[in-house]
């Protein structure tokens, strides 16, 4: 009878844990965007990047080749471009660029500020993302604009998350009195016209 007994336990375990009544494996936990340290930019992984037009149709893509940034723990973002690494793929356009446009002995920084609800955030899993519209301020050459952005926030890992605009962010140089610079752009180069308005785009990636 005891034989019969330890056999009937021993085969109950066997279904139990066949069964996953006993399996001591743990559910995976989703990670979670918890308020443990700040995000900083990785610039090497990062890009900002903005678009001229001139004579109306010429269409030429440029980008800032020096990129810093955090995000607080409470979600305060700021993020810095130097203005001297303006890099257009033409050394004569860059150097003129820094000295009439940006003005960069005076104005070396162009600077861009938000304030983001991270809790928005919390339950996104890896490789899942999130749309936004934002609120930034951008700081350039002493003069201040506000702007709405659209943000897409994808998580890209427990302690890794990227922020991309989801379209470009068209940018008046007349916010940021820079109409004088561009008109002697315009007049070194000869042409007959640099359309006004600038398409910015992005994509940073923060780490913690």
């Amino acid at each position: 009878m005891r034989i019969l007994l330890f056999i009937g336990l021993f085969v109950a375990l066997l279904l139990g844990v066949f069964l996953g009544i006993y399996s001591t494996k743990k559910p995976v936990p989703i990670p979670v965007i918890e308020a443990i340290g700040p995000w900083h930019l990785l610039p090497a992984q990062s890009h900002l990047g903005f678009i001229s037009v001139k004579k109306g149709t010429m269409v030429e893509t440029h980008h800032f080749g020096e990129l810093s940034g955090m995000v607080s723990v409470d979600g305060v973002a700021n993020i810095t471009a130097n203005l001297d690494s303006v890099q257009t793929n033409i050394d004569i356009r860059d150097e003129r660029m820094r000295t009439y446009l940006f003005q960069t002995d005076k104005f070396p920084l162009a600077k861009i500020s938000t304030k983001i609800d991270m809790t928005l955030f919390t339950a996104l899993t890896i490789g899942e993302r999130k749309n936004i519209s934002q609120n930034i301020t951008v700081n350039m050459h002493a003069n201040t604009a506000d702007y709405v952005v659209g943000f897409i926030v994808t998580r890209l890992g427990v302690n890794k998350i990227s922020v991309a605009s989801q379209n470009p962010v068209v940018l008046d140089i007349e916010d940021f009195a820079l109409q004088d610079g561009l008109d002697k752009l315009r007049d070194l180069a000869s042409l007959s016209s640099i359309t006004p308005q600038v398409p910015v785009s992005f994509s940073l990636v923060f780490e913690r």
